[in-house]
């Protein structure tokens, strides 16, 4: 089983009273469904029935002054901002595979971590980008002791800043319950330690 966890760590309270769960039809069916916000047309989480789910997450190194490089970034060279284009994959990607590679390839706006889960064992990849494509893949590797990852706004492959532990409380949580007794509930009490 593949469980596909995140929190959203809001600024403040507005948005969390603005949070929706929306379903997006297509011919009368259900395409796709989303976490979104009250009159926000993108998407930072999502799931495709039956093909992924994906999530986008901040990076860390994009910082608050950096809007201009976004603004510059939409409007000369036209990229997609991350989170139409996570609503666009929900609705063309037929497969963790096609999604990954949307993600990883289609150029945005600025530098995020695509978080994207398959329906197979092994199917799940953080996709640390920037804005032209992929500063890292990092798959699950579940035959070497790779059966989960933790993303907290930061590069996994540096340390988070000193003030920052909640990829070490996470890991030791996830470690701590162990993957065969990993489940919703354990792993929402994981995501909030």
């Amino acid at each position: 089983h593949l469980f596909h966890g995140r929190n959203l760590d809001y600024p403040h309270s507005v948005l969390r009273n603005l949070t929706i769960n929306i379903s997006f039809l297509k011919k009368g069916e259900v395409a796709y469904t989303g976490t979104s916000f009250a009159g926000y047309v993108g998407l930072w989480t999502g799931q495709s029935p039956n093909k992924f789910t994906v999530s986008g997450d901040q990076r860390g190194s994009e910082h608050l002054w950096n809007w201009w490089k976004n603004i510059v970034s939409a409007i000369l060279y036209r990229r997609s901002p991350v989170s139409w284009l996570v609503r666009e994959t929900l609705e063309e990607a037929e497969d963790f595979q096609d999604a990954v590679m949307r993600l990883s390839k289609i150029p945005i706006i600025t530098g995020v971590y695509y978080i994207v889960g398959g329906v197979r064992p092994g199917e799940g990849v953080v996709i640390t980008r920037d804005r032209k494509g992929p500063a890292d893949i990092w798959p699950l590797e579940p035959v070497d002791g790779g059966w989960y990852r933790v993303e907290t706004n930061f590069d996994h492959w540096l340390p988070p800043p000193a003030r920052d532990h909640r990829r070490e409380a996470a890991n030791k949580a996830l470690n701590a319950t162990g993957q065969e007794h990993i489940n919703a509930d354990t792993l929402f009490q994981a995501s909030t330690a």
